[in-house]
């Protein structure tokens, strides 16, 4: 059973990835954690020619569609995510500093995305409805689209997922990206401060503003 989200949360149909970006992913000293800048920065872009969607995201983020115990809701969704990308502070107890936060109880965060066939708005709400298992949901906008947003969440085993799941449609696919965070509640770990569930939030949401889509009836010949 899914619960209401309070924090934010990567399967991937895997994007192809250049040899370069794949070398740009390694820290530049073995062994060296990872900076907060290095976590956050906007310096990759994932490319679908074939559904026309491009956003940006941290180059040292791998593809993956889970960033701990419990997937993201659109992992179970059909057709599979296309696409994910996340960064992992590993599991417990820590077997060393991966970066900003391995003093807390962080497993991971990142983003999801899926295009799927619809016929039109209505029906790309119902499935985000579905997927999300919750019909109540906010507008916002995105790249001068509309989208739909809605919260998500999973728990068990002392770990949980929570996030947001993002829908807009343009003809003739429905899109959807969620961008979630895995956490773990230990009694001897302390969790993340309010301050660090903002920033994460925020910069979650700084990926999803980068999010463009031209459909290729929408792309000039």
């Amino acid at each position: 059973m899914r619960v209401p989200a309070f924090f934010f949360f990567a399967f991937v149909g895997l994007a192809s990835i250049s040899p370069q970006e794949r070398s740009a992913q390694k820290p530049a000293v073995p062994g060296a954690p990872f900076t907060l800048t290095q976590v956050w920065t906007l310096d990759a872009t994932y490319s679908d020619e074939q559904h026309g969607v491009t956003f940006r995201y941290p180059r040292i983020w791998k593809p993956r569609a889970q960033f701990g115990y419990n997937p993201p809701a659109l992992t179970d969704a059909t057709p599979k995510p296309i696409a994910g990308f996340g960064y992992e502070e590993g599991g417990f107890p820590r077997g060393r500093v991966v970066g900003p936060y391995s003093t807390t109880n962080l497993e991971g965060f990142g983003i999801v995305y899926a295009a799927a066939a619809a016929a039109n708005t209505t029906e790309c709400d119902a499935r985000a409805a579905e997927i999300s298992e919750t019909a109540e949901h906010r507008t916002v906008v995105f790249g001068g689209r509309t989208f739909s947003e809605r919260e998500t969440g999973e728990a068990g085993m002392s770990q949980s997922n929570s996030g947001k799941l993002y829908a807009t449609y343009a003809h003739p696919n429905c899109y959807l990206f969620e961008t979630d965070v895995a956490v773990a509640s230990l009694d001897d770990i302390e969790g993340l401060t309010p301050t660090q569930l903002r920033f994460i939030d925020t910069h979650l949401l700084e990926i999803m503003k980068s999010v463009r889509i031209v459909p290729s009836e929408g792309k000039p010949e």
